[in-house]
């Protein structure tokens, strides 16, 4: 490693990884299991199944990240069981692990439904999806870590349609609380969960994290869906 870059310790939280398989300039480490259950063939690895969100979340980040003053050092957490269910004692063992390895930036593109909030604070810094309404998912249903929102170093993604005209996503969750908004793509991997791995690699790319918030704030800017009559700020 150039003694002279610094080195961004990231985590990504998500369902299930084959670390092996992303071709990577940055190191990776293999997925560490939360939940002691989970058993992946790599060998075999469909990315059109749900096990696989992490991994697309995390090749989706690389697309974007290009900061030629810092190498990356990537840990991918998986906090969803063999059944894919999340449970709080996974959370707060991927909290708990992130603290105690001084992890700087932590990408997720998962929710715990919950009316807890499973803890008052956060180490590093976090970028989360807001969430959208879907068929398990309704307009009242809180998320962790989403629900400790407002936080210093917390920041919720939404995304919108960015077509001919951008639209603002009138499912989205915590409209209230969302801090920037990206596109939800056109491909095979769309929604909150592409947006909030595109915001976290541009993010990395034009600020530090020391000053995340205060510089993020200042190269935002707008758009404006005359629609809705929502005002959508990105950066």
């Amino acid at each position: 490693m150039n003694p002279l870059l610094a080195e961004i310790k990231i985590a990504v939280i998500d369902t299930g990884f084959c670390s092996e398989n992303i071709k990577s300039k940055y190191k990776i480490e293999s997925a560490l299991d939360l939940t002691s259950s989970v058993k992946i063939d790599c060998k075999k690895m469909d990315k059109k199944s749900l096990r696989f969100h992490g991994q697309l979340v995390l090749e989706e980040f690389l697309k974007f990240y290009n900061n030629k003053k810092q190498i990356l050092h990537i840990y991918p957490l998986i906090i969803f069981n063999e059944r894919g269910d999340q449970k709080k004692t996974y959370w707060l063992s991927a909290i708990d692990w992130i603290s105690k390895n001084k992890i700087d930036f932590v990408l997720t593109a998962s929710g715990f439904v919950t009316d807890e909030k499973m803890t008052n604070s956060l180490p590093a810094i976090w970028f989360v999806p807001s969430g959208r309404i879907n068929t398990q998912i309704k307009d009242v249903t809180t998320l962790f870590p989403q629900n400790l929102a407002p936080k210093e170093n917390l920041f919720l993604i939404g995304d919108f349609y960015d077509g001919r005209q951008v639209l603002y996503d009138q499912a989205l969750l915590y409209k209230d609380k969302i801090d920037y908004y990206f596109p939800s793509g056109t491909g095979s991997f769309q929604g909150t969960s592409r947006a909030v791995a595109e915001a976290a690699a541009l993010a990395l790319n034009l600020c530090p994290i020391t000053s995340m918030r205060s510089c993020l704030k200042k190269l935002s800017k707008e758009y404006f869906d005359s629609l809705s009559n929502n005002k959508i700020q990105t950066y």
